[in-house]
C-alpha cells in the first residue's frame, strides 16, 4: 500500500545522508564482490548489495513522498541470508585439486626442492589474497557499523511510525550485513572476538 508522507526539513535532511550512505554501501560490496578472491565472499558481497539496492530504493520512495510497506521486502530479505555460504565447496575443492597436482609431480627427491618452492609461492600468493580479503572484510565492517549507527539517530528523528518501522526494518538488515561478514572472517581465522 502506497502512503503519501510530508517531511521536515530536518527529515529530509537525514534521508538525504542516509540516501549517500546507500549509494556508498552499494558501490562499495559491487566493487568489493569483484575485488574478493574467495568466491564464498563474492557471494556474501553481492546478497548484501542487493539489499543495500533495496535500501535505497526505499530511502528515495520517502524522499519523494511516496512510501509503501515493507512486507513483502522483509520476506524475501530473511531467505537471502542463507545464501552466503554457497560459494564454500568451490573454493575448497580448488585448493585441493591444486594440492594434489602439486604432489603428484614430486615423484622423486631430487624433483621435491621445486614442488616445494612451487607450493611455498602459492601459500604466500593464498596469504596475500586472504589478506586483501581480510582487509576488504574490515573496511565494510567499519562502513557497516557507521550506517547502522547513522540510522539509529534518523529513527528517533520521525514522526511517522511506518516510516520509523521501515528505517528501524533497514537498520536490522545493515546489522545482518555486518554479521554475515564477521562470520566470514571468524570461519576463515581473519577475526578472534576472545583477542
Amino acid at each position: 500500500m502506497i502512503t503519501n508522507v510530508s517531511l521536515t526539513t530536518k527529515e529530509k535532511n537525514l534521508l538525504e545522508d542516509q540516501k549517500k550512505d546507500e549509494e556508498i554501501c552499494v558501490l562499495k560490496y559491487s566493487n568489493y564482490a569483484n575485488m574478493a578472491s574467495d568466491p564464498e565472499l563474492k557471494n556474501i558481497f553481492h546478497t548484501n548489495m542487493k539489499q543495500e539496492e533495496q535500501h535505497l530504493n526505499t530511502v528515495n520512495q520517502i524522499l519523494s513522498g511516496q512510501f509503501s510497506s515493507m512486507g513483502s521486502q522483509s520476506q524475501n530479505s530473511a531467505g537471502s541470508g542463507s545464501s552466503s555460504g554457497s560459494g564454500s565447496s568451490s573454493s575448497s575443492q580448488s585448493g585441493s585439486s591444486s594440492q594434489s597436482s602439486s604432489s603428484s609431480q614430486s615423484g622423486s627427491s631430487s624433483q621435491q626442492s621445486q614442488p616445494s618452492s612451487s607450493n611455498l609461492q602459492s601459500t604466500n600468493s593464498f596469504s596475500a589474497s586472504q589478506s586483501t580479503d581480510k582487509d576488504l572484510c574490515s573496511d565494510i565492517l567499519m562502513t557497516e557499523k557507521f550506517v547502522s549507527a547513522a540510522y539509529n539517530t534518523a529513527i528517533f528523528e520521525f514522526r511517522d511510525p511506518a516510516i520509523r518501522d521501515a528505517l528501524n526494518h533497514i537498520q536490522k538488515e545493515e546489522q545482518k550485513h555486518g554479521e554475515s561478514v564477521y562470520k566470514y572472517m571468524e570461519s576463515k581465522g581473519m577475526y578472534n572476538p576472545m583477542s
